[in-house]
């Protein structure tokens, strides 16, 4: 009897334990962002991450099969803190994946400590072309990408330039980044058959860009792009010189902090590049949803919108494989069905490409009427 009445219990206890919820398994996610030091930095950080919680709060249901946990740091712009943090999120916090940074210089830092360590990575929103080609041929690779990339939007600028200006100017930042993208367009112009008129340099803490700006026009540049990380700063000599050319530039150019800045009158016609169109039902849902979440604190479509995707990717993929590394690895690189709110499609990844964009998922984007539209 005693027996029949403990296999009785155990019967009982297992179907009870059956039809008991079961726990969900709790995932952590690190985000490394730039969210202070200079404002652009802290703009592009702040957005990317409204981005990243809208879409964990999109996550975190009944429905889903793992409860994620975002830490978040700020690498304060500053690249050796961002290794430490990278290091830290690794060997004290244990996350499953990384998200970040701002700075195309930090991710650059910290990638190889993630590669080496076999986390994954989906670096945003940093442009820098080499990101994840640095790391593509290693089998395999842990870097992903959810961000513009610089290559993209330039070849952009550069094809629109061709074929509607006579004479392209260039203004550009002496740092690595300004450097770089006179290479860039040096190159890409070169390519295309012709060169700029005038390729004006400014230097770090340079705040007037008159001198600059009355040689493009003695140059008479019509179209001028704008490699300076202080992108407001060209638009301040233009009355008092009387020199109105068209501005292009990186997709940093759409920010309603440079907007506030600027003034809508002055930016009206700047280009830059883009991949979220405002124009579309998804787009101006996703605008509408953030503007309600966060009010005047948000301020960057395209930017929040990549981080929004680039949490819906990430989440996914967490969701397959739960909290080990290399099946969340493995698991990106098959993540399908998302609902993307930029150009990202729905499959972003695959075993030979870790970038959420591919070329002609880009486009520029002009300032209109005090908004950035499709060109």
């Amino acid at each position: 009897m005693k027996h029949t009445m403990g296999a009785f219990m155990a019967a009982v206890l297992t179907v009870a334990a059956s039809a008991a919820p079961q726990a969900k398994e709790t995932v952590t996610v690190g985000v490394i962002e730039g969210l202070s030091g200079p404002p652009a930095i802290a703009d592009f950080g702040e957005s990317y991450l409204q981005g990243l919680k809208m879409a964990l709060k999109q996550h975190n249901t009944p429905d889903a099969k793992t409860d994620i946990a975002l830490i978040v740091y700020d690498d304060e712009a500053n690249p050796q803190r961002a290794v430490s943090l990278a290091q830290r999120l690794i060997q004290r916090d244990n996350v499953s994946l990384v998200i970040g940074t701002v700075s195309s210089g930090n991710v650059m830092a910290f990638a190889p400590v993630l590669q080496a360590a076999k986390v994954p990575l989906i670096a945003g929103p940093s442009v820098a072309t080499n990101i994840t080609t640095d790391f593509i041929g290693q089998k395999p690779s842990y870097i992903f990408r959810c961000s513009m990339v610089d290559k993209y939007q330039v070849d952009k600028m550069l094809d629109y330039a061709v074929k509607n200006f006579q004479r392209i100017g260039v203004l550009a930042s002496t740092t690595g980044y300004g450097t770089y993208a006179v290479k860039s367009v040096r190159d890409g112009l070169a390519a295309r058959g012709t060169k700029p008129v005038d390729v004006e340099s400014v230097a770090p803490g340079v705040s007037d860009l008159t001198p600059q700006m009355l040689r493009l026009k003695e140059a008479g540049a019509q179209y001028v792009l704008n490699f300076d990380e202080s992108f407001e700063l060209i638009y301040r000599p233009m009355a008092k010189i009387d020199y109105r050319p068209v501005v292009a530039g990186n997709w940093g150019l759409s920010s309603m902090k440079v907007l506030e800045i600027v003034g809508a009158k002055d930016i009206e016609g700047t280009i830059m590049g883009q991949a979220l169109d405002l124009n579309s039902p998804k787009a101006q849902a996703f605008d509408a949803a953030a503007r309600k979440e966060y009010g005047a604190a948000y301020r960057w479509p395209v930017v929040a919108a990549l981080g929004f995707d680039a949490g819906q990717i990430a989440f996914a993929a967490v969701d397959k494989a739960g909290a080990d590394r290399d099946a969340i690895r493995d698991a990106l690189e098959h993540v399908d069905g998302i609902r993307t709110v930029t150009n990202t499609p729905a499959a972003p990844f695959s075993a030979t490409r870790h970038e959420c964009l591919a070329p002609n998922d880009v486009f520029l984007g002009v300032w209109k009427d005090g908004r950035v539209v499709k060109l």
